[in-house]
């Protein structure tokens, strides 16, 4: 059986679900550089049980993701691996591991989320990450505008393998839409009013760009309740934002569990995601998963994967005009059965399959 060792920088839950599948099928350890990342809550780990060897290594945290040790080089040193994966380059530990492997010759893969390219970065910068993206053996990416991203850092086309990106199994995908009766009892559960509801999930941060979705809220009929659902440090802002225009019809949630929040999507109208930017944007998927169309800005790249006239909408434009003008296309346009046959392509186990061969066949 192959053995292979994954770098991630912590564990989020729709990781450790699919390393749980991998380890099916290879004898496989993960290294998690932090037990949390610093803008998370306890509550979104709360579900993690790992099928896996997990390898602790020590080091100092840095920031809400950075991660200064050389414990990963250290166990790269003293273990022999069929394959290491790296799943980052940029944290001060992946850099030294990176290094370290370069010079030692031993090959590693890259397994990115996805990427976007910043054409105004500097020069120094573009060389500094291509010098660690272009020496990989080969790499997994989740989608095409992704790809782009990994041949503009150096990586040979034919060395980039795609795999559907997902947090979601096959089974927790809604097989029929709910009925009155058990929209009414969910609703009550979680305090939604209102027959017109639409959502959005992620966390309460400027890129996410909620403020310009809270402030087009002001001009929306008011029987169209916004529910955003998720933590960060905006939320005091937000909630300003909501009390000084006297939006009754908006309401900030906290952070719910996946299998709370498929609920919530599985008694609204449609999900708007207004994220400036997303190097991927797994949510997306997960909406589709119950059914629920989608509004997405055109910057995150799941959206341009996932989303077609009978899944959702892509826009950059968040004023209130438009964002009725998308919801009464997309409630027109778009399908139940549309959004699970998508949702059903896109599942962790088909996730787990896709990345297994190219581990093993690698």
């Amino acid at each position: 059986m192959k053995k292979v060792l994954i770098v991630f920088n912590h564990p989020a839950p729709y990781k450790v679900r699919l390393f749980n599948e991998l380890a099916k099928n290879m004898e496989l350890s993960v290294i998690f550089e932090r037990g949390k990342n610093k803008d998370r809550s306890k509550s979104f780990y709360s579900e993690n049980k790992y099928q896996f060897n997990f390898v602790k290594v020590h080091g100092l945290k840095l920031g809400n993701e950075n991660f200064i040790s050389s414990g990963v080089k250290k166990h790269i040193k003293k273990n022999r691996y069929d394959l290491i994966v790296m799943n980052g380059y940029s944290q001060f530990a992946e850099m030294k591991a990176i290094r370290y492997m370069q010079k030692k010759k031993i090959p590693y893969a890259l397994f990115i989320n996805g990427g976007i390219i910043n054409h105004k970065e500097s020069n120094w910068k573009k060389n500094l990450k291509t010098s660690y993206i272009s020496k990989a053996k080969f790499y997994l990416s989740p989608d095409n505008e992704s790809n782009k991203y990994l041949e503009y850092y150096g990586a040979a086309p034919d060395k980039i393998f795609n795999y559907p990106y997902s947090t979601v199994y096959e089974k927790e995908i809604a097989k029929k839409p709910l009925g009155q009766n058990d929209k009414k009892a969910i609703k009550e559960k979680y305090g939604i009013v209102g027959e017109k509801i639409f959502v959005s999930a992620g966390q309460l941060i400027k890129r996410k760009n909620y403020q310009t979705l809270i402030e087009c809220w002001k001009d929306m009929p008011n029987d169209h309740h916004l529910y955003i659902f998720g933590d960060g440090k905006e939320h005091n802002r937000y909630a300003k934002i909501i009390e000084d225009l006297h939006l009754n019809n908006v309401h900030l949630h906290g952070f719910l569990p996946k299998e709370e929040l498929f609920k919530v999507f599985a008694v609204s109208n449609v999900f708007i995601f207004p994220s400036n930017e997303d190097i991927y944007g797994h949510v997306i998927n997960e909406s589709l998963s119950q059914g629920l169309p989608v509004i997405s800005n055109l910057n995150v790249n799941s959206a341009k994967k996932l989303l077609n006239k009978s899944t959702g909408i892509l826009t950059n434009d968040f004023s209130a005009k438009n964002v009725l003008h998308s919801l009464k296309e997309v409630e027109a346009n778009t399908t139940f059965e549309n959004c699970i046959k998508i949702a059903k392509e896109n599942t962790i186990e088909k996730m787990s399959i896709s990345i297994t061969k190219s581990l093993l066949e690698n």
